[in-house]
């Protein structure tokens, strides 16, 4: 029964959009379906503009994929320096329950 209404929205929902498409143009239904998709649409002139786009998009791509592995590596040695410090703490709490306990 759910699940006869979620498609019913999503059919009543595509009709509106391509409608929504329609009245816009061509080009305002790519901008609205990229703003919703969050996917970059570039409308290009010629071959020569689409490959100089291209390459901007991938060293784009490039440079998000450094700036991650640049974020990952912070992180894995913020999480080694707090082990290191969960083992100092873990020294500490012995050598407190040598001297508490006598030994």
């Amino acid at each position: 029964m759910v699940l006869a209404g979620f498609v019913v929205i999503g059919i009543i929902g595509l009709f509106l959009g391509i409608i929504l498409g329609s009245l816009l143009g061509r080009v305002g239904g790519l901008q609205i379906l990229a703003f919703i998709l969050r996917i970059p649409i570039t409308l290009v002139k010629s071959p020569k503009e689409l490959k100089s786009k291209w390459k901007m998009w991938q060293e784009l791509k490039d440079l998000r994929r450094v700036e991650r592995l640049k974020r990952q590596k912070k992180i894995k040695e913020l999480e080694s320096h707090i082990g290191d410090h969960k083992k100092e703490i873990k020294k500490i709490r012995a050598q407190i329950r040598r001297v508490k306990w006598g030994f």
